[in-house]
């Protein structure tokens, strides 16, 4: 019996857990689209799992397709020039590589039309876009096939998972990490994406989307985690690798189907937020205005 109740007492308090998440269109499994971006690093699969309901997103993320390639090379008789010498993903020289010959291959482009031909304009999949954002391109050359295939624009949203440069890089030369990306493209990324996404808070989003802006504010110091009676985060889904979030910080520039925020206070949170955790290349010589980082 005793057992039985620790069962009931279990449930009980994962019921309680009142789990925060930035939910995307309602929590609708249709229709909706998000382009994730963020530069290398950032922990956007880690907020597609515990910060957004990804289960629900078919994720087009460039780095499975890369890890899908080297393992057809290997399996089957095809593409020779990721054979030999044999490619390592966690060689910098190797992984430019490979984004180099996706890119030629023309691979997005390819998938894309696949995911989209064919498709039931009443229930359009959720596709969640893993970019960098690093130039709008990473969004505009996509648009045109969405709202063909019949995406509404309020449904189109942009979530920036913005994280401190200097977390980024440790993240990114963790040995157990799938990839080690150039830490020269790591810092492209990085500065693109703030760039860009402040000139989108500025400016407006670029024609066709009209949905949310959001700014996930990245990091394991910014998340708070749900644990359990022997102090260790809770974890849950069929894979146990997903945390119970008790609270994380983001915010909201955009309404699905508004103009972007004009408030003053969202506009200097989002802007110190930048100013503290962008690269300090971009920081030090001021480019967003007032005080440099120290």
């Amino acid at each position: 019996m005793k057992s039985l109740k620790s069962f009931k007492q279990y449930i009980v308090e994962m019921q309680e857990l009142a789990e925060k998440l930035l939910i995307i269109g309602k929590g609708k499994r249709y229709g909706q689209v998000v382009f994730l971006a963020g530069g290398a690093g950032s922990g956007k699969g880690f907020s597609i799992t515990n910060f957004l309901e990804g289960d629900k997103f078919k994720v087009r993320d460039v780095d499975e397709w890369k890890k899908a390639f080297i393992k057809l090379a290997n399996l089957k008789d095809k593409y020779p020039e990721l054979k030999s010498p044999p490619l390592d993903l966690n060689k910098p020289k190797d992984v430019l590589f490979l984004h180099k010959w996706i890119k030629e291959k023309g691979i997005k482009e390819k998938t894309l039309t696949a995911l989209l031909s064919d498709v039931n304009q009443a229930h359009l999949p959720n596709v969640l876009f893993d970019v960098t954002l690093k130039d709008k391109k990473d969004i505009t050359d996509i648009m045109p096939h969405l709202i063909e295939a019949g995406y509404d624009t309020k449904n189109i949203n942009i979530v920036w998972v913005l994280t401190n440069y200097s977390v980024a890089i440790q993240q990114n030369r963790d040995p157990e990490r799938a990839r080690i990306v150039p830490e020269d493209i790591m810092l492209q990324t990085h500065e693109g994406a703030a760039k860009t996404v402040w000139s989108f808070i500025q400016k407006g989003t670029p024609r066709g989307i009209n949905g949310g802006v959001y700014i996930i504010l990245g990091g394991k110091k910014n998340t708070v985690l749900y644990k359990g009676a022997d102090g260790k985060p809770i974890k849950t889904g069929k894979k146990k690798d997903t945390f119970v979030v008790k609270d994380f910080k983001y915010l909201t520039m955009k309404e699905p189907g508004k103009k972007m925020t004009t408030s003053a206070g969202l506009h200097s949170q989002a802007l110190d937020w930048i100013r503290q955790n962008a690269p300090r290349t971009l920081t030090n010589k001021n480019v967003f205005g007032g005080k440099k980082n120290q």
